[in-house]
């Protein structure tokens, strides 16, 4: 029977977490959807936590010797060319959580979480400017005064393959139409639980008139080599993005004062 890990939840990041002010789907908020370390286990860290015990001196003084002549080698090959270099720069520097982009192009990715790590309800405003507004849900002035329906938005942590060579850990955030799609794969004993280690998919939609539709395939481990030219992540990968995952506590959330002014300017319009 496949394994299933048991994470622990961390932030992964101190910054809040802000939605894309991008949508997706040209018809959102309409029913279609909206459409980011050590290395090694931590299994390695609890042995070094039992072993504390001083190394000897002259193991010390070779370790030492070592990184002098380390810091009388050559300078290593930094920086790069291209957009390539310029996206996987991006990434190392950013402290904000990245969103994974559903294309038409598909992508497998690796979903880390048994269950969404954060549901909440968005307002989606069309302005200049920030556009997505975590809804107060209690007294939220977009709702109460500008008469605005927020629509409700899940998170899940998922490992992107995008560059098969250097996958990211990023959230992906959807509205209701993946979620269910989602909810019945982890209801499914072929599929559940969806974060199982020998478990992956591939994600992409089409839009036509409109509408668009998701496509989400369920694909195994096994084949993740012949059909997707992609390496299986291994116990240590994935215990390495485990602890890059994000909570709850990224999502930023504006005063309520700050959306009576949002408020105030939709009416004004």
């Amino acid at each position: 029977m496949p394994r299933t890990l048991t994470r622990r939840r961390t932030a992964a990041s101190t910054e809040a977490y802000t939605p894309a002010d991008e949508p997706e789907d040209s018809n959102l908020p309409d029913d279609d959807e909206d459409d980011q370390p050590r290395r090694g286990s931590r299994r390695g860290s609890r042995r070094d936590s039992l072993h504390t015990e001083e190394a000897p001196a002259s193991r010390r003084s070779r370790r030492s010797q070592e990184d002098d002549d380390e810091d009388d080698e050559p300078a290593p090959k930094v920086g790069g060319k291209g957009w390539g270099s310029y996206e996987k720069t991006k990434s190392a520097t950013s402290s904000f959580p990245e969103n994974f982009k559903v294309t038409g192009e598909a992508v497998v990715v690796k979903i880390l979480d048994e269950e969404p790590f954060l549901v909440f309800l968005q307002h989606w405003i069309e302005r200049k400017g920030k556009r997505s507004w975590t809804c107060l849900e209690s007294r939220c002035p977009l709702c109460d005064d500008a008469g605005d329906k927020p629509s409700q938005q899940v998170c899940f942590n998922v490992v992107d393959f995008t560059d098969p060579d250097d996958p990211q850990i990023k959230i992906w955030q959807f509205g209701p139409m993946v979620a269910d799609i989602l909810k019945n794969y982890s209801k499914d004993k072929k599929t559940a639980p969806i974060n199982r280690d020998d478990l992956y998919f591939s994600v992409s939609k089409q839009t036509k008139n409109n509408k668009t539709t998701y496509y989400i395939t369920p694909v195994k481990e096994r084949d993740l080599a012949d059909d997707w030219d992609i390496e299986p992540l291994s116990e240590e990968d994935l215990e390495e993005f485990d602890d890059k995952a994000y909570d709850e506590d990224v999502l930023q959330v504006n005063t309520r004062n700050e959306l009576k002014t949002i408020a105030r300017e939709i009416l004004n319009d």
